[in-house]
């Protein structure tokens, strides 16, 4: 049995397999965002030539158009012999370099260096090996020793020796030589910051010569093909060994293939990066090291270690140097990992005088507190709808997605990524949306969609776009014009976004009451993260994402945990500081929380909340 994955890939199932898990075994791109169980109606792909009778879950999840149309959802297609399918995916657009722009300028040591030596040549009188004569050159140079060695480098060292007449390059971290190269070489030395979220990953290249950033580029992780959250992926890696072994090749392999787009854009070789720095959540740390996530899931929650760890390239199947440095920073706790640390690092004024709370957005929201007396860290359980999943016309932040929304007398200005017609809605306009929606009473302080006939203070046009649907009632934002796609918030959408935003708001009300301050007293909130640079304070607030507090107390960054990672590669002594800083945090787990139960019920309401 063939299927043809259009323009030209040929793919062949096995026995019992759905079109959702060949694709998946295919490594082609698909959204899986409820892990096949035909809940999200995200993995759309369209057929041609032979199409399949709808599903009961291509019914619920597809308008007629798009039936008509040969759309379906692949985790519902069985497969047949000689299917032709085009895969309905839109590259992202990459918000992530943007969001580097305001990093501060940190002082120059990696820790790592390039160092070019003269080497004297062999003769009948000195016939000392090739690598004692290489060393002995080095030390005198650096004025350190060098006792250890690889196979790696061995084997260079004659060929390497003879290339440029005695002269070579040694690279260099502390009294360890991680390579050597023919010629001069000095001046070309590189390491790369990875960021590995839930939903996405970035790689940014940095000249360690230099300390600036070469070229950032960004992808979705090619784990969300097996779940959306870190809680899928962890069910997903306990049911089997292979199960889990797929979730390490996955970000593995996300990370390599970014490294070889950098190669192409940059014309820098990967065995010219010598450092790497990474940050993630506990979640991606262990599945990326291939380390058990079991007990991640279960009380206690306790993670398999927590202390920054390091390790070569060679180790990990990353395909930079094989002697590169791979440095992870620490975990907090079970839900809160290195990319926690890595925002404090590339916020340090977080941590000035005063009660300070960074909250860092995305597919986890992780809550860091400061005050006076205390440092804490947080977990709370979000869930990805401020990326989009869950919400029936959510999606990343990419080409034809509302980023935008403003309500007028006449309609609705929608902003969309790309200035194209809009495809779906990223987290940005979900937010904003839901606020120009409760300002012109489209929804109530519950979160109701009011009914159009009975509330006389909407606007004809208001009127107009509010239409019952199975489950309640459906607000349209644009209109589907050629397409017949419709882009809309329903009244599920908007639960799904109060289930979220009222996590958020708990869990900063809960840290924040265990502190032994109330949130009056914060002197300032920060909201990191690429999803957060695109949020206005007055919608934050007005929708009860975070407590009532002054607006100017409000402040959002860049991606801070990125940003906490090029820093920790630049200089060893933010390294160091990542490295006491975990140490130092309390840990808090909301899990059993009666507290934070308690106020997660009153932070669903969609309205400034105290």
């Amino acid at each position: 049995m063939k299927i043809t994955i259009l323009p030209n890939r040929v793919i062949i199932p096995e026995d019992h397999e759905t079109l959702m898990e060949v694709l998946i075994r295919y490594q082609l791109p698909v959204q899986n965002i409820c892990n096949g169980k035909g809940t999200c109606g995200k993995c759309k792909v369209r057929m041609t030539g032979y199409v399949s009778p709808p599903s009961d879950h291509d019914i619920l999840h597809l308008n007629p158009l798009e039936l008509q149309a040969g759309f379906r959802l692949a985790c519902s297609v069985e497969p047949k012999d000689g299917m032709v399918i085009e895969l309905h995916f839109v590259e992202s657009q990459d918000r992530k370099v943007s969001a580097l722009n305001k990093m501060k300028k940190t002082n120059l040591d990696p820790g790592v260096k390039k160092v070019y030596i003269q080497s004297s040549k062999p003769t009948l009188a000195d016939e000392r090996g090739d690598w004692d004569r290489v060393v002995e050159a080095l030390c005198a140079v650096t004025g350190r020793s060098y006792d250890q060695t690889s196979l790696y480098i061995l084997g260079k060292v004659p060929d390497i020796l003879r290339a440029e007449k005695y002269a070579l390059t040694a690279t260099v971290s502390e009294d360890k030589i991680l390579e050597i190269e023919a010629g001069d070489t000095s001046k070309r030395l590189y390491g790369v910051a990875v960021d590995v979220g839930t939903t996405s990953v970035a790689v940014a290249l940095i000249d360690l010569n230099q300390g600036n950033i070469v070229k950032v580029v960004s992808t979705e992780n090619e784990q969300t093909a097996y779940g959306a959250d870190v809680i899928s992926r962890i069910t997903f890696a306990m049911e089997s060994r292979e199960g889990a072994m797929a979730l390490r090749v996955a970000i593995r392999r996300t990370i390599n293939h970014l490294l070889e787009e950098l190669e192409v854009q940059t014309k820098v070789g990967m065995t010219e990066i010598f450092k790497m720095t990474m940050v993630g959540n506990t979640t991606m740390h262990h599945l990326f090291l291939g380390l058990d996530v079991s007990h991640l899931a279960v009380s206690p929650y306790v993670s398999v270690c927590n202390t920054p760890l390091e390790f070569s390239a060679m180790e990990l199947g990353l395909e930079i140097n094989p002697q590169a440095r791979v440095l992870l920073l620490p975990n907090i706790g079970s839900f809160v990992g290195g990319d926690t640390i890595g925002a404090i690092v590339g916020t340090p004024e977080i941590l000035d005088q005063g009660n300070h709370l960074l909250i860092d957005l995305g597919t986890n929201c992780e809550l860091f507190l400061k005050t006076e007396n205390t440092m804490m860290a947080c977990s709370t359980a979000a869930g990805p709808a401020f990326e989009g999943a869950g919400i029936v016309h959510g999606m990343r932040a990419k080409q034809g997605a509302i980023e935008g929304v403003m309500i007028t007398e006449e309609g609705v200005v929608c902003q969309v990524i790309g200035e194209q017609e809009p495809i779906g809605i990223c987290g940005s306009g979900l937010i904003e949306a839901i606020d120009e929606m409760r300002k012109a009473g489209i929804i109530n302080t519950q979160g109701k969609i009011v009914d159009p006939e009975k509330t006389p203070s909407l606007l004809p046009e208001q009127r107009k776009r509010i239409r019952s649907i199975e489950r309640g009632r459906e607000f349209i934002l644009a209109y589907g014009a050629d397409q017949g796609q419709d882009i809309t918030l329903s009244q599920k959408d908007i639960g799904e976004f109060q289930l979220a935003k009222g996590a958020v708001c708990a869990g900063i009300k809960t840290l924040v009451e265990m502190a032994g301050i109330t949130v009056s007293k914060l002197d300032s909130v920060t909201l990191s993260g690429t999803f957060a640079t695109y949020l206005k304070a007055p919608n934050i607030l007005n929708i009860g994402l975070v407590p009532d507090i002054s607006e100017e107390r409000i402040k959002t960054v860049g991606n801070a945990a990125h940003v906490g990672a090029i820093l920790a590669l630049l200089n060893q002594q933010e390294l160091a500081t990542a490295g006491e800083l975990y140490r130092k945090i309390s840990h808090v787990e909301l899990g059993g929380s009666t507290t934070f139960s308690n106020y997660f019920m009153d932070s669903m309401y969609i309205e400034r909340l105290s």
